[in-house]
């Protein structure tokens, strides 16, 4: 599906009809050219062909990159930016909003998904498969305020950035209050936490920080007006975009050492555990042992044996029993073994 938006310089917004895509000229230089926004969503291969080859053809490389979630289970492009003759091409990684509602927190292989961005100075085409939220959000906004819009596509580029990292903020808030009630639950009461808890989180931590480090870099090269499509004006906009992402990673990272020191704490805390009941066993077994050698000795019926026909040989075995116990657990309580 194609939702084309354009934009004139009186704050007018209108949709393009889908008939009508077909003749959009994308790259107009005449003084009264409508600022474009192109959006497809879940869009089909023929779409795709129109667009990327007849409308605004790009490099083969680029239509490969944008096209990589089509193919079955593979997972989506990590973030990055590259500058093109014409246009500037940016991949980001925003979150399925299953994962990010906690829905599905442990399918880390949906966490995120592929947002292909291209910026012209005259339009912006972001191609995605399956709905966004965040840019439902940008379209509502420029509806709002589209005189907005005429900021230029570097600003469009930035607002739709700015609310896929926005989105980062409620998910890792609330990974941080998991990990305080890990945290305590591990060191209050080690036997009730759940070391498939603590995985899944470590897992999601990892994908998390994974796709923040890339787009950290992405929002750094942005602010430094390394692109041309970027105005030095726009430049600091971005820059802002980059101090939230730096601020997550910082986030991100906290939560991934408290994780694995969580996962030590656990591992050690079953590991004694086990050895608690290990020791337990062992001295059960000790225990136990000198009976088992004194009733052995009895049992074994020869018949020349001198207690077999005394009358007080049977309280005597198990006096021995009782007095061999007893004084191995006296000896372990003066060794302070137990």
């Amino acid at each position: 599906m194609i939702i084309a938006r354009e934009f004139d310089k009186n704050g007018q917004v209108s949709l393009v009809s889908p008939d009508s895509v077909s003749q959009l000229r994308l790259i107009d230089d005449s003084p009264d050219s409508k600022l474009i926004w192109i959006d497809m969503e879940s869009s089909t291969l023929e779409e795709d062909e129109l667009v990327f080859k007849k409308l605004f053809p790009i490099h083969r490389l680029t239509l490969e990159d944008i096209s990589y979630l089509r193919t079955a289970n593979n997972k989506p492009h990590l973030p990055k930016i590259e500058e093109y003759p014409g246009y500037l091409f940016v991949i980001m990684n925003p979150l399925c909003d299953d994962f990010e509602t906690g829905k599905n927190p442990l399918d880390i292989d949906h966490a995120t998904t592929q947002l292909s961005i291209f910026i012209h100075s005259r339009f912006l085409i972001t191609h995605h498969l399956g709905k966004l939220k965040c840019l439902e959000e940008v379209a509502a906004y420029f509806e709002r305020h589209p005189l907005k819009a005429h900021h230029g596509t570097d600003f469009l580029a930035h607002m739709v950035m700015d609310g896929i990292i926005d989105r980062y903020w409620p998910l890792l808030d609330s990974l941080e209050e998991r990990c305080n009630q890990l945290e305590e639950v591990v060191f209050v009461d080690p036997g009730k936490s759940n070391l498939q808890d603590l995985i899944g989180l470590k897992r999601m931590i990892n994908v998390l920080r994974k796709t923040l480090l890339h787009e950290k870099e992405i929002f750094l090269r942005m602010s430094r007006g390394e692109f041309q499509v970027i105005g030095e004006r726009r430049a600091i906009y971005y820059r802002d975009v980059y101090d939230h992402t730096v601020r997550f990673v910082e986030l991100v990272e906290n939560n991934r050492e408290m994780i694995s020191d969580l996962l030590q704490a656990h591992l050690s805390a079953s590991s004694n555990k086990l050895n608690e009941v290990m020791k337990v066993l062992t001295i059960i077994s000790i225990l136990i042992l000198p009976m088992t050698v004194i009733s052995g000795i009895y049992g074994m019926n020869f018949e020349n044996q001198p207690e077999v026909h005394w009358e007080y040989g049977y309280p005597m075995a198990l006096f021995l029993m009782f007095c061999t116990s007893f004084g191995t657990y006296k000896f372990f309580k003066f060794a302070r073994w137990i």
